[in-house]
């Protein structure tokens, strides 16, 4: 039996949104490695400004986060993956039925 379609919609939301906040994640962290490495500063438009500086002869990682700007790109990958996989469904679907009736 066939997954009906709202539920493979629901789904994939779901797969996209967790997708997205990993995605989200390890760019952040990419950034942080990056910030601690050099001596700029790494910036992720809209999503963070990571610093450097110095305290206590120590080195210290400042940061300045935009929950608005990591929301939406968790939502952009979110979207992006929806379509594509619901695209690829179809198209694999129509691909399937074309097999049979050659078949």
């Amino acid at each position: 039996m066939p997954m009906p379609f709202g539920l493979k919609v629901l789904l994939h939301c779901l797969t996209g949104l967790v997708l997205g906040v990993c995605v989200m994640f390890i760019a952040i962290a990419a950034a942080l490695a990056m910030a601690f490495s050099t001596a700029g500063d790494v910036v992720i438009p809209g999503v963070i400004r990571i610093w450097r500086s110095a305290e206590n002869n120590a080195t210290a990682l400042n940061f300045v986060p935009q929950p608005i700007g990591i929301g939406v790109g968790v939502l952009v990958v979110a979207a992006l993956y929806v379509v594509i996989r619901t695209l690829a469904g179809r198209r694999s679907r129509h691909a399937r039925q074309q097999a049979e009736n050659a078949g």
